[in-house]
């Protein structure tokens, strides 16, 4: 355990030394910081932050009670415990001064050697518990910095933020969304070649991306299935721009694939399809907690993945409406998509 430090404010500089003596038989390892006017004192407190403070009462520029009322104004410093070492007769009004200003003890002059080592090692135990104390609460304060930032990589902020308040969070139909559904071409084939260590390795690589384009064209990944990724604009906190978002976002995907290809040993294609429309948000689950989403649009956006062309951007005719001036688009024959009946598809244009 570190030294106890231990301010010494005396004018006197026998009594200064006196203490000094003393505090030889204290039953703590002392470290000694000693200041002779109150202007010393308060740089020495700012550069040092003492455990416990020793000083006069009647000094010339600066007195004790002044010293006080100044270091115990700084929050960072008002733990500090205190003690009033004086040779004049204080009344009750002294006392009430002393004590509003951040006094905790006195020791009267002279000193007795085993009343003042009394004192001071009760004083020096007040601190050490101020420490554990401390310390416990900065352990707290890191472990629930922890467990936020575990929740916030499980779960959309908004999500993360209602449990943290009310320890639940309701489901929520939300009616203007944009999801974005990819799948990497061949996954299947390619991994069966690759070591798992390498495999997991360029996952990882690859969805980080992802989630960082994602958060940067302001959509929220819901979840990755194996080497599906999904992910959405506009819930759960509302975006008129929930179309244009996302498009913007798989264009940045497939050019991050598209120049991670020309320096890397593996090379990765995906299929992405886009839809807009209803969906309803929720909490899976009470022990192991999943955020998903529900409803035809994603059905749609994973049928729209499944027809796409490789490193290619399909999308279905409600996002084409609310992207139409923004994007040049190349519609597609009519498909007859299982469980959908004939759906009308269009290809985003890749620029020139």
């Amino acid at each position: 355990m570190k030294p106890f430090k231990i301010l010494i404010l005396d004018d006197d500089p026998i009594y200064g030394k006196v203490i000094q003596k003393i505090l030889e038989y204290s039953d703590h390892d002392i470290e000694l910081i000693l200041a002779e006017n109150g202007f010393e004192a308060l740089k020495r407190v700012n550069e040092e932050t003492p455990d416990l403070i020793l000083t006069d009462w009647d000094m010339p520029g600066m007195s004790g009670i002044d010293f006080c009322k100044m270091i115990h104004k700084n929050k960072e410093f008002e733990h500090i415990p205190v003690i009033m070492c004086t040779g004049i007769n204080t009344s009750s009004e002294h006392l009430k001064i002393a004590f509003e200003s951040g006094v905790v003890d006195f020791i009267r002059k002279p000193i007795d050697k085993m009343e003042f080592l009394s004192r001071v090692n009760s004083m020096l135990k007040l601190s050490e518990s101020y420490q554990t104390i401390k310390q416990q609460k900065e352990e707290l304060q890191r472990e629930k910095k922890k467990s936020d930032e575990l929740l916030l990589s499980i779960l959309p902020k908004k999500i993360a933020e209602d449990l943290k308040q009310s320890g639940k969070s309701e489901p929520e139909l939300f009616k203007n969304v944009t999801v974005f559904f990819s799948d990497i071409v061949d996954f299947t084939k390619h991994a069966s070649r690759i070591k798992p260590k390498n495999l997991i390795r360029e996952l990882n690589e690859i969805v980080r991306a992802f989630d960082e384009i994602m958060e940067k064209h302001h959509c929220e990944r819901i979840k990755t299935v194996g080497d599906g990724y999904v992910a959405v604009c506009g819930m759960p906190e509302a975006n008129p721009n929930h179309a244009v978002n996302i498009i913007h976002a798989a264009q940045e995907i497939i050019q991050y694939l598209t120049n991670r290809n020309k320096k890397c040993k593996y090379n990765w294609k995906v299929r992405i399809g886009i839809a807009s429309g209803e969906l309803v948000g929720g909490i899976i689950g009470s022990r192991k907690y999943i955020y998903d989403v529900f409803g035809d649009t994603i059905n749609t956006a994973s049928r729209l993945e499944s027809y796409s062309d490789p490193m290619r951007i399909h999308l279905s005719e409600s996002t084409y409406k609310l992207a139409k001036n923004k994007f040049k688009f190349e519609e597609q024959i009519p498909v007859n998509v299982k469980g959908k009946g004939k759906m009308k598809m269009y290809f985003l244009k890749t620029s020139d």
